[in-house]
């Protein structure tokens, strides 16, 4: 068989993703597949885990080790330092006046205080462009809110499909900080580039960037086969699919005719709708024979519908609730949710893929 071109999607879902994902790069890379991996594209706290693979150390222990480290640390408290310091509240306050009074969306929030805790680490503040791993592109989505279409940023390319190819250069910091500003909690990431467009002018346009699952939470569309290179900068030649999928199901909670219940429930359902989509389609690939194999390692997996059945299986319950946010994570939720991420990848792997490490 030919070297085996693997897509590998790291879904949206905070440091849940984040630890998950872990998880499945492990198993990856514990079967020598990782040098495979042609081209990975991240969402949210898969973006995060995307860029501290694809720009981060050579080795991968020493890879495992940053995010770890930073998946204990946390992010929160290191935010909220950087929000209210001095300097920030300045900044912030006089990018609220200006917008209030051009009517246009601020320049600067708190969200920058994610872009500066991100370009303080070594992976933040590299180009966009300058991969650690040969042969390797990487997609980071965020969704557009002006043209309701998405950003991806990329090695080989960063692109609004309405507006065409960015020029100016892009730091992996702002990247993944505008896949990660999930709506509810963070400002969109406004900012203005120079577009090459398809007929071969140039222009400046704004751009207002927010979380990129709002558009696609599994980061799956950009690798899907079939795309037109006609009408997209990210399409890709792939044998495999594998996708990391740590969204947590359907989930029963308690209604309310008020709002700050209501809004986040009706914001549930609409990401719910979104993956849902999204598994469909990877389905339908997988059962058209599109691609030669696909592995969807998902969190809320049913335990008992496994293929094979695993003894020490981290159970469904021990991880699904867990939240999505940034805060640190101690080390019995980190070892279950990344332990889970790596069973499940196992497993499916030798079912569905078993040529693949061999």
């Amino acid at each position: 068989m030919n070297e085996p071109r693997i897509g590998l999607a790291l879904s949206g879902g905070g440091f849940r993703a984040t630890a998950f994902g872990l998880g499945c790069l492990r198993a990856l890379h514990d079967r020598d597949l990782l040098r495979h991996v042609r081209v990975v594209s991240g969402i949210s706290g898969g973006s995060l885990l995307a860029a501290m693979w694809a720009y981060g150390p050579e080795s991968f222990d020493e890879f495992d080790d940053t995010v770890t480290s930073l998946l204990h640390q946390g992010l929160h408290v290191e935010l909220i330092k950087r929000t209210v310091a001095p300097i920030s509240i300045m900044r912030s306050a006089g990018s609220t006046t200006r917008s209030l009074l051009r009517r246009e969306p601020r320049s600067y929030s708190r969200t920058n205080s994610l872009i500066e805790a991100l370009a303080a680490r070594d992976f933040g503040r590299k180009p966009i462009a300058s991969v650690t791993h040969p042969d390797l592109a990487t997609v980071i989505t965020a969704t557009d809110l002006d043209t309701m279409s998405t950003m991806r940023f990329g090695s080989e390319v960063s692109s609004c499909w309405f507006h065409g190819d960015v020029t100016d250069p892009i730091s992996v910091a702002d990247a993944v900080a505008a896949s990660a500003a999930f709506p509810l909690l963070l400002p969109p990431v406004t900012r203005t580039f120079t577009f090459n467009c398809r007929d071969g002018t140039t222009h400046k346009q704004q751009v207002v960037l927010t979380d990129g699952g709002v558009y696609d939470n599994l980061g799956l569309s950009a690798l899907m086969p079939g795309r037109n290179p006609r009408f997209t900068r990210h399409a890709y030649e792939l044998d495999y699919l594998i996708v990391s999928d740590a969204g947590r199901g359907k989930t029963v909670k308690s209604s309310s005719n008020y709002m700050y219940k209501r809004l986040p429930r009706v914001f549930d359902i609409t990401y719910g709708k979104t993956q849902d989509a999204g598994r469909s389609s990877l389905n339908e690939v997988g059962r058209s024979g599109q691609v030669r194999g696909i592995v969807h390692s998902y969190l809320a997996q049913r335990d008992g519908k496994l293929p094979v059945h695993l003894v020490d299986l981290v159970p469904r319950s021990a991880v699904v609730n867990y939240p999505t946010n940034f805060a640190k994570m101690n080390a019995a939720d980190l070892a279950a949710i990344a332990i889970r991420g790596e069973q499940l990848t196992r497993v499916l792997l030798a079912h569905h893929c078993p040529e693949l490490g061999i």
